[in-house]
């Protein structure tokens, strides 16, 4: 039975494989697969078991089982160990969102580090069932109502067997497993549905769950054919996020919502978005430019004047990122290089963002950073102002002011990366030396 779990189609000799396992009924029947399909195709797999540290002994217990298993059949593995109560009580989630959370993240840092290609989980058919109830009731679309479905990076080859079905094979197989104890327990949202509201349902429709399940797919081929009248055009990458153009918002309420769900997908995020977020959204592209809300996954959305930026939160640069100007070739982190140069007058040609200043207007103080509360900028013969009124005035959007370096001497900014230069540093007639700014951002 276990060499017809895992298609052909979805592994390769090339790939690097993350499987999830909690050591439960459903991840070692899939690891066992896979085990079995690696005697034909030799890729790489590597165990990645998440301890929630929620049941205190038994999680401890049950991620040394998992360990266990994989030192005894030579598989790499990874043992993550997070503190889901201190996430929950620190983003204000359920206790089942920040688990949720916490694992995919988890998981995802060690695809991340260990360059694994796709990443497979044990979710079968009563989870389906379970998941489209679950976005049914929060609200959702069509696209809720799909259910988890497969992408060229995460996979679920036992999506169509139900749990009992599971429960055959590992008992057939002599599989052994462990028994998460907190599966009997209604005190969360899935286990409610799974252990009372979906068994009261099968009194009545005893083949409910794979109408649940076929319902999911109908709405999966709906969702695929909405998908084909996107421009996507209009949703648009780069370097630290994705730009939503206000057009989208000009289109249809369902194409709306599906373009804003691309955008999330973009920046990696496909869980916990849900209806409340995408109204958040149209109501943010009536405000004013740079205004902002937080979104799941620390993510971010800000008004700018081409619609919406979405995008994941940095940290906070430090106080001590900044360097002194010196003549030559500087990293400022979150940037790229600044070059700087002593040169003829007569070789000053301006454009292309290059800068020239007078080298002896520069205070010995000066040093390049990025921008604070309370900077001030001379403009070249019209006065002073602050820096944040003056990135309005030139309508530069809020995540470009945060990651744009500045030549200050305290709170004096004497060069803006690429854009400006003060009055008090401008060359003149009485100018000696000329200094050249050259910005490569990365």
């Amino acid at each position: 039975m276990l060499e017809y779990l895992i298609s052909d189609e979805i592994v390769s000799v090339n790939d690097r494989i993350a499987v999830g396992v909690s050591g439960g009924a459903d991840s070692m029947l899939l690891l066992w697969a896979l085990l079995d399909k690696q005697k034909r195709v030799p890729f790489y797999l590597k165990v990645v078991n998440v301890n929630h540290n929620l049941r205190g002994l038994e999680s401890d217990a049950d991620s040394k089982f998992v360990a266990d298993f994989c030192k005894k059949k030579k598989i790499d593995y990874e043992i993550c160990s997070i503190n889901v109560k201190e996430i929950q009580e620190n983003k204000k989630y359920t206790l089942e969102e920040a688990a949720r959370q916490a694992r995919y993240d988890a998981i995802n840092a060690v695809m991340k580090k260990d360059k694994l290609n796709k990443l497979f989980l044990a979710h079968h058919k009563n989870d389906q069932a379970e998941t489209v109830l679950m976005h049914i009731f929060r609200g959702c679309g069509v696209s809720g109502a799909v259910g988890m479905s497969e992408s060229g990076k995460v996979f679920r080859p036992l999506i169509n067997l139900k749990k009992c079905e599971i429960e055959n094979i590992v008992k057939e197989s002599g599989i052994k497993f462990v028994v998460d104890s907190s599966n009997s327990e209604n005190d969360c949202t899935r286990n409610y549905l799974r252990n009372i509201v979906i068994p009261q349902i099968e009194k009545v429709y005893p083949s409910a769950v794979d109408a649940i399940c076929a319902f999911s797919k109908k709405c999966k081929e709906a969702d695929d054919f909405i998908e084909k009248q996107l421009n996507f055009d209009l949703v648009q990458e780069n370097k630290d996020g994705v730009t939503i153009s206000a057009k989208v918002f000009e289109t249809d309420k369902i194409l709306i919502r599906k373009y804003l769900k691309s955008a999330f997908e973009k920046i990696e995020i496909f869980a916990d978005i849900e209806q409340k977020h995408y109204d958040m959204l149209n109501e943010l592209i009536t405000k004013n430019v740079n205004t902002c809300i937080d979104l799941p996954h620390k993510s971010v959305a800000r008004r700018v004047y081409e619609g919406i930026k979405l995008f994941k939160k940095l940290a906070k640069k430090e106080e001590s990122d900044q360097q002194g100007f010196v003549i030559g070739s500087v990293f400022v982190e979150g940037y790229g290089n600044i070059e700087t140069k002593i040169i003829s007058s007569y070789d000053v040609v301006y454009g292309n963002g290059t800068l020239y200043v007078d080298y002896n207007k520069i205070p010995t103080d000066s040093v390049w950073r990025m921008r604070k509360v309370g900077d001030k900028f001379a403009m070249l013969g019209t006065g002073t102002k602050s820096l944040s009124d003056y990135f309005t005035d030139e309508k530069v959007n809020l995540e470009e002011r945060d990651n744009l370096p500045v030549l200050a001497s305290g709170e004096k900014v004497l060069v803006i990366a690429g854009r400006d230069i003060s009055e008090n540093v401008k060359i003149d007639g009485t100018t000696d030396i000329v200094v050249q700014i050259i910005f490569n951002p990365s």
